[in-house]
């Protein structure tokens, strides 16, 4: 690069190099996933990847599977404009228990990372 560049372009160009932009994103929405599903479901649920523009949410239980693909509209404008991650076209449920085997309840809320 030989002009100055904006921080946020120079990170964003580093992420896409090296592969982490995927997961950057993800960590970006489980920071902010209690704001967007409310803390119930949150303590249920995991922002677990992104592959495709395709956000996977990992769930300890098929009810709240269902609860959130109810509520998929609703979850992807949040994704986009709290979380400020564009780009996330479709919401996916997995059922996924062994995800929250390991985990503590605040880590659940997505306070601490996994």
């Amino acid at each position: 690069m030989n002009r100055p560049t904006r921080f946020g372009v120079l990170v964003e160009s580093i992420l896409g190099q090296f592969g982490f932009r995927d997961d950057f994103l993800v960590e970006s929405i489980r920071s902010r996933w209690a704001s967007v599903v409310g803390e119930l479901i949150a303590t249920h649920s995991y922002p677990d990847s992104i592959f495709n523009g395709i956000l996977f949410v990992a769930v300890d239980h098929s009810v709240y599977g269902g609860e959130i693909s109810m509520m998929r509209d609703s979850i992807l404008a949040k994704v986009r404009d709290v979380c400020s991650v564009p780009g996330i076209r479709d919401l996916r449920v997995v059922v996924r228990r062994d995800v929250f085997s390991g985990r503590s309840s605040s880590a659940k809320n997505g306070r601490s990372k996994r």
